[in-house]
Formats: C-alpha cells, structure tokens, sequence
C-alpha cells in the first residue's frame, strides 16, 4: 500500500514523457490490480475497507478500457477520491494515519509547487535588449540554422521523418488531421508553386545559406535535417521537399525566444519519440495504450502554455532582414503580429479607433472552435487546424472545395469593416 501511495504522488506531481514516469504508470496499473486481488480475497475478513478500495479501482479499471480522456475526467476523479476514502479507512484500521496522511499531502505540494513555481520556459519573454545585428540572434552567425533564430534542443540537425509523420498524429487526431491537410500550413513547402519558385530563384542569386531564413519558418523537413545548404532543385522532388509544415513543426516547438519573429524558437527531438513513431504494430498498440492510459505526458510534450498566446505565432508571422540575406541593411518584413497587437483587438493598442467588445488573439479567429471527438476535444470541440485567412489561391490551386469554402465563410463573417471616414476622393 504504501509503495502505490508513494507512486501515487509521484505520478500526480511529476508528469514527464520519460521511461522512468512510463514506468510508474504502468506499475501503478499492476500494483493496483494485485492489491484489488488481495481486497477481494479479504472482504469476508475486512468487508469495509476492502469494499471501499474494491470501489476505487472500478472507475480506474474503466479508464484502462476506455481511456483517460478529457470526456472521462469525471471518472478519474471518482477513482481519485474513491481511493482518498479507502486509504483513510485501511490507514484507520492499521492505526498509520500519520505516514498515510504524509503520502496523501506529497502529491497534493507537487501539484501545488508546479502551480506556483511555473517553468520559465513555458512563457514568452523579451531580452532586455535585442540583439546589434542579425548574426547574434538565435544561436549566432556559426548557427547550422543562421540566418534564421531557430534551434534544436542539443544544437544539431533533426531526423527528416520526425516532420513527416502527420499521420501517425491523424490515427488519433482524425478530424485536425483533416483540417490541416488543406492548409496553407500542410502547402507552405515545395508542395506550393509560389513559394517553390521564390525559393529557387532566392537561391540562383544569392545561393543557400540567405534562405535558411525562409526555410526555418516554411520548409522543416529539408531544413532541420541538414539538406537546406545543397540547393532546392536538386532535391525538390523528394518527399521531405513536399512535407510541409506538419504537426510537429508547431507541437515539437518547446521554447520561444522573443517576439521579434524570424523563427526565434527551440524545436525538441522527444527522447521517446523513436518509439511513439514506429510503424511496428506492437510497438504501436503499446504506446497507445500507454497514451490513452495516461495522457498527461504527451499532453506536456506536446501542447505548452505559451501555444495558447499570439506571440507564440509572431515566431513565424513577423520577420525582418539583414545583411546576412540581403546583403543590403536591415528591413522589416512582413509583420502579422504587431499589426494584430497595435489594433483594437488585441486590447493592447493605444491608437486604434475601434474596440470590439471583446478582445481575440489569433487563434480566436484563425482557429474557430469546430465539433469533434477528437481525443482531446473540450466538450465535443477542437480548434480548427484549416487556419483560414485571406489567402485563397491555394485552396483553387489545389481544387480544394472545403478550404476554398472555410476562408470564404471567414472572410465574409463580418470581422472585415471599411472606414468611410478615412476614404478620400481621387484626384484627377
């Protein structure tokens, strides 16, 4: 009993995409069972203690059928407090209430220190100073990522497939996975004409090294393998050319550095990712038993706080240029976010002339909720990962009836306005 409780804690407190926490899990699983075998065989002896515990793990014996998914959070809870009753009965009877009291309260500081004692990586925080030039951002001018500001967890290259697997993610995320194959997100790569043929010319200019500034942000696959120094037309029809941005592209992100945009963020290579992704079919029912068991870790993994906030977008919706890709000076490129944080919507603007009631960040609006049952689903809801905008070529391009349907539902859903007091009349 006490060795549960102290895994018990352990488990609450700690979650973590690690061998040792999946170990725990599973041992949590076994060890319960084998003590609801011993509560079965003394419920003549113990009929209230045992019955009580007996309790607790029906609700636990459900969740390992159907999954420990948001919609069966109520049950979780159930078994949670079941087993707090069952734990004060036995520690009763034992005459141990004080080390069972102890091992009840470990869990209870974990979760409270985790509440107050966030960490720092999880939020958005500006340098006190940017950056004198474009070679000391992001991990500087020998960076194997420079120009751009992105990076990886140990500073070298990543696996190609680790960007590629979108699938895998739609075996569970079926209705996401949907959305986001129509994307302008999926066709940000070579998969997209426009920007193929920006990128080759790029390169034919001024050659490889000033478009890993496009590629940290556009072309994942290629880029964070290594490949990005050999030029685009020798490989543009390979698959990693054609990947576009996937899941793992925004869920693999675990750091961000500013707000200054250029890809100022930290992908990781998860250390059981080797396993999550392979295409063995025991491998694959373990780890989705072990997902849906306990889906705490990935979602840790895979789903940060700061996702949730538009600055986590300006990563990649707002850049400028150098002399390390111009060859010229510094200019501000395209620039979504300081737009978006400078008008009435975002609540932070100071000169804008029109407030909505209610202010909206980008996936307000850019990831409308839409009904599903996707794993994960809040109350039959998922954001919607079609990422509709103002950009319509692509869904006629690629003959996408749904997409070319979804943008033009959003950009007729009354958020666009025309000033008629700032309309002027044409000279002649």
């Amino acid at each position: 009993m006490a060795l549960l409780l102290a895994n018990s804690a352990y488990i609450a407190a700690f979650p973590s995409a690690t061998v040792f926490y999946v170990g725990n899990v599973v041992l949590h699983l076994v060890l319960g069972l084998a003590l609801m075998i011993v509560a079965a065989s003394a419920i003549k002896r113990f009929p209230r203690e045992s019955g009580a515990f007996l309790a607790a793990g029906l609700p636990a014996i459900y969740l390992v059928f159907r999954g420990n998914t948001l919609d069966h959070r109520w049950i979780l809870w159930l078994h949670v407090v079941l087993a707090i009753v069952a734990v004060a009965l036995i520690a009763t009877r034992l005459s141990h209430r004080r080390a069972i009291a102890m091992l009840l309260i470990l869990p209870i500081a974990g979760v409270g220190y985790r509440s107050l004692r966030p960490f720092q990586g999880d939020r958005i925080v500006n340098p006190p100073s940017p950056p004198l030039s474009m070679d000391q951002e992001g991990a500087g001018a020998k960076s194997p990522f420079a120009p751009s500001s992105a990076r990886t967890n140990t500073g070298d290259i990543i696996p190609s497939n680790f960007f590629m697997d979108s699938a895998g993610c739609g075996q569970c995320h079926k209705d996401i996975y949907n959305q986001w194959k129509s994307s302008a997100h999926h066709f940000a790569s070579f998969n997209n004409q426009f920007y193929r043929k920006s990128v080759e010319y790029m390169q034919d200019v001024i050659g490889t090294r000033p478009s890993k500034w496009c590629a940290a942000c556009h072309d994942h696959a290629v880029f964070f393998n290594g490949r990005f120094d050999k030029p685009i037309r020798e490989q543009i029809d390979t698959p990693e050319a054609h990947a576009g941005l996937g899941c793992m592209s925004c869920h693999a992100i675990v750091h961000v550095g500013s707000t200054m945009g250029n890809s100022d963020f930290t992908v990781e290579y998860p250390p059981l990712h080797e396993i999550a992704a392979s295409h063995n079919k025991y491998l694959q029912a373990v780890d989705y038993f072990l997902t849906y068991l306990n889906p705490e870790p990935h979602r840790r993994t895979f789903m940060k706080p700061f996702m949730r906030d538009s600055e986590f977008c300006a990563a990649c919706h707002k850049v400028h240029l150098d002399i390390p890709v111009n060859n010229y000076r510094w200019v501000r490129g395209f620039n979504d976010y300081d737009n978006w944080q400078a008008s009435g919507v975002s609540g932070q603007g100071a000169r804008s002339f029109y407030y909505p009631n209610k202010t909206s960040g980008c996936a307000d609006c850019h990831m409308p909720l839409m009904d599903s049952h996707d794993p994960g689903n809040r109350d039959g809801k998922v954001h919607s990962h079609r990422f509709p905008a103002a950009n319509t070529a692509l869904a006629h391009v690629n003959e996408d009836v749904a997409q070319m349907q979804a943008i033009e539902q959003f950009l007729k859903s009354g958020f666009i306005t025309v000033d008629i007091f700032a309309l002027l009349p044409r000279e002649r």
